[in-house]
């Protein structure tokens, strides 16, 4: 999924990747869902929802998103984050 303002590098392996984003202005990443997912921001701040449930996350916070729980995110200029997929993402 390509969208404007986002960017990242993609390690990819048979059981899943490992990609480290960044945001060079606010972002929405629209509802999806996939695999499991472990994240970690490591610069700035953004707001992700759950189903029903929005939190936002800044510097040095980790957060986990279990198999095909929908969820979208709102990543804020000059956010960068580093996450885990147990299997490649599908949407």
């Amino acid at each position: 999924m390509e969208m404007p303002g986002l960017s990242g590098r993609i390690l990819k392996g048979d059981c899943g990747w490992i990609i480290f984003m960044t945001a060079d202005r606010d972002v929405l990443v629209p509802t999806h869902h996939h695999g499991a997912q472990w994240g970690l921001v490591i610069e700035g701040r953004m707001e992700l929802t759950l189903g029903d449930q929005c939190r936002v996350y800044e510097r040095g916070e980790t957060h986990f998103i279990p198999a095909g729980v929908d969820h979208q995110a709102l990543l804020y200029a000059g956010w960068r984050g580093l996450y885990v997929f147990e299997r490649p993402p599908t949407a």
